[in-house]
């Protein structure tokens, strides 16, 4: 099986992102594309691996029984957005170890503070990695329309 490539990839977190099926001249402006052949190509590879379906309309939208891409494993869709499913463990760390210095400000045991600082700050590290990653997928590059 051949590999999805970087423009159908960025089509797809597309349809995740927007959550609806799209025609092909909305990909085609979102997208920055010449022609709608371009985008009708991707959306049609999409559809060749499982990751899109067309709906009676000529839309198109994510399939809800295919798995995800390796790629976009480590994310999460949270309010319309794809996340790195990071995040909400960093969210966590750094609400229970604020609560945990607000609670027992008078006696704080110096290992449970390293250790929830720590967890928190290797989530948040992680989490913008995977951020970072995410926004390089989005980027559009004009060659490889």
């Amino acid at each position: 099986m051949e590999k999805l490539g970087e423009t159908s990839l960025r089509v797809y977190v597309l349809l995740i992102e927007e959550g609806r099926a799209l025609g092909v001249r909305e990909v085609q402006r979102k997208m920055g594309f010449k022609s709608p052949s371009t985008a009708k190509y991707h959306l049609d590879r999409l559809v060749e691996f499982g990751l899109a379906e067309k709906t009676r309309d000529g839309l198109y939208k994510v399939s809800e029984s295919s798995p995800k891409p390796p790629v976009l494993h480590a994310y999460t869709t949270l309010f319309g957005m794809l996340i790195p499913r990071l995040i909400p463990y960093a969210v966590f760390f750094t609400v229970a170890t604020a609560m945990y210095i607000v609670l027992n400000i008078g006696s704080l045991n110096i290992f449970v503070l390293f250790f929830s600082v720590s967890a928190a700050l290797l989530f948040w590290i992680e989490g913008i990695r995977f951020l970072l990653l995410l926004r390089k997928i989005r980027r559009v590059k004009k060659a490889k329309r």
